[in-house]
């Protein structure tokens, strides 16, 4: 886990950073689905009355076969207010962290890519650290934000004319031919995806046999402490309370949908990032600097000034540092899988065929002085042959 201190600070509140959605839901299920995100979208008539959602809103958000949970016209909107920002690199420290952490995931693979896509890739924040390799031919740069895509920056040993770039949504067909792409990767992009299980059925279309998918993003267990104070602080002074913060991907959600697309060898590795901020108010301010207010189709376009308040002394009451800071944690989901090769298919070694027992892993250092003392007595061999 790391912890560091943003350098932006601002005492102004982000206006559009809440919205309510329901705590109860109706029996809805639908297969395939991550159930974090059929629980959001399994919302009663008579709570969305009480969330005083239009009837058009309503009927996007739950007639539509395919879960339709996140706005995804807002979510545009908002990431092109924040890339428009004069400095809107200053928020992006979360990002470029976290890309520069996958970027080496990437080397760690002994091999060089012809092909790579970035989905969603922003401002470039895992291509700036991606050399290539002597046998690159193409990077593609793909993200809904056009505005994103031009500052997108990739790294110096890439030559413009091995550079494409595509504006494209996440939600719709990717506009590549099948086993057209060697690597994939993707940072922080796909918490705002209605079609998961789509999505990651495209990325293992267009991967070649034997194509490798990398990707990060946010966990479960991402901004606790301010979903817990804001929830707390409605209660005190509304009441009631709701969930303000987006729903975000379990573990076993995102090996359910990589598996069911047909991925293996599939790694989740899971990790924490701690930010320290001044407030609450500077949290609320850079998640809307980094283009991450909540988009959810019944999200609240307004929470009380006293409400908010009050949640920022919870918030430094419950988790507050003893320099007066107020930590926020970032989940990190990192997974890597692979395509399946015909040509070179995976095989499983038989039962019982394993050469050494778990048992014996206490005994490491005996077994090393063991193969030492073998690989001594076969140089003696060697020698005496000469």
């Amino acid at each position: 886990m790391r912890s560091f201190l943003p350098p932006s600070a601002c005492l102004v509140p982000s206006k559009t950073s809440a919205c309510l959605v329901p705590s109860k839901t109706s029996a809805f299920s639908v297969p395939g689905y991550p159930s974090f995100l059929q629980k959001l979208a399994a919302v009663t008539y008579s709570q969305r009355h009480h969330l005083h959602l239009s009837a058009e809103r309503t009927r996007k958000m739950v007639a539509t076969t395919t879960l339709n949970v996140f706005d995804t016209s807002a979510k545009l909107l908002q990431r092109k207010r924040a890339a428009l920002q004069k400095d809107s690199h200053v928020y992006d420290y979360v990002k470029d962290e976290v890309g520069l952490r996958l970027a080496e995931r990437v080397y760690e693979i002994k091999r060089d890519f012809r092909t790579i896509l970035d989905l969603g890739c922003g401002r470039g924040h895992v291509t700036r650290h991606l050399d290539g390799g002597e046998h690159l031919e193409r990077v593609t740069l793909l993200d809904s934000c056009e505005d994103w895509l031009k500052e997108a920056v990739v790294n110096d040993e890439i030559r413009p004319s091995q550079i494409d770039r595509k504006c494209c949504s996440l939600e719709d067909p990717l506009p590549f031919k099948e086993d057209s792409v060697e690597l994939i990767t993707t940072n922080l992009a796909l918490h705002w995806v209605n079609n998961l299980p789509g999505l990651f059925q495209e990325i293992k279309r267009v991967l070649t046999p034997d194509g490798v998918f990398l990707g990060t993003v946010f966990g479960g267990e991402t901004l606790f402490e301010l979903r817990t104070s804001l929830q707390l602080a409605e209660l005190e002074r509304e009441g009631g309370f709701a969930a303000h913060v987006s729903p975000f991907a379990e573990g076993t959600d995102l090996g359910n949908l990589m598996q069911n697309a047909g991925f293996i060898l599939l790694t989740i590795d899971s990790d924490e990032i701690r930010v320290n901020y001044p407030s609450i108010f500077e949290l609320m301010w850079d998640l809307q600097g980094m283009g991450e207010n909540n988009a959810t189709w019944n999200r609240r376009a307004h929470l009380p000034r006293n409400t908010i308040i009050a949640a920022s002394a919870i918030y430094k009451e419950l988790f507050g540092n003893s320099d007066g800071t107020v930590p926020a944690t970032f989940h990190i989901l990192s997974m890597i899988g692979w395509k399946p090769d015909p040509a070179n298919p995976v095989r499983v070694a038989p039962r019982g065929s394993q050469d050494a027992s778990f048992s014996e892993v206490g005994n490491v250092q005996e077994i090393l002085r063991q193969i030492e003392a073998k690989q001594k007595e076969l140089d003696d061999q060697l020698n005496k042959k000469k």
